[in-house]
């Protein structure tokens, strides 16, 4: 028995470190990509902001599109979690539908940064498949949620609200980002909230 405890103990000893070193990649990476684009993103630059070799990625994420795929199911798990914790208390479609205007005014006035999915949807032609497919994966799961939310306020066509909705604030993120005026998100935050 003394002889299994200290493999459990350097096995859970190491796998804290690598889950943290997964971690600070993906958070580097995500920072990185919701700023520039998944293209002109690097293993070297991510590397050499965490001062290790580029060699190191490579052991959490073989290859880029491995990463791309982590960090877009960790983004849309994340908003996904996000997004139920805060309407757990509301009581209303319309309640709903304002904590997800918020969750979008939120990344973009506090953390200064565009939703992930945004970015590389724009990207999409020259992105890996199955960075496509998850970022396609994370827009149809917020059309379905909001679909919802618009039959409760019994819109007629409450998928093409939703798509409109969510359109609306995606564009309304880029528009802001670059012109450096989230006037323009508040417009078509307040036009999407008028919807109900």
């Amino acid at each position: 028995m003394n002889v299994c405890k200290p493999k459990s103990t350097s096995t859970q000893k190491r796998e804290p470190t690598q889950m943290s070193s997964a971690t600070k990649i993906l958070d580097i990476a995500e920072t990185r990509m919701r700023r520039a684009g998944y293209n002109a993103v690097s293993y070297r630059d991510i590397a050499a902001e965490m001062g290790i070799k580029s060699a190191s990625l490579h052991y959490h994420f073989p290859k880029k599109e491995d990463l791309g795929v982590a960090l877009v199911k960790r983004y849309a798990a994340n908003f996904s979690r996000n997004l139920f914790n805060s309407t757990i208390m509301t009581d209303t479609p319309e309640e709903e539908l304002a904590v997800f205007v918020n969750l979008y005014r939120t990344a973009l006035e506090d953390h200064q940064l565009v939703c992930l999915c945004a970015v590389l949807g724009a990207e999409a032609p020259g992105l890996p498949e199955p960075v496509t497919n998850e970022v396609r994966a994370f827009f149809e799961e917020n059309t379905l949620w909001l679909t919802n939310v618009f039959t409760g306020l019994g819109k007629a066509n409450p998928e093409k609200s939703a798509k409109i909705a969510l359109s609306l604030l995606e564009g309304a993120m880029i528009v802001s980002s670059v012109n450096n005026d989230n006037g323009v998100f508040d417009a078509a935050a307040e036009l999407v909230l008028a919807n109900t």
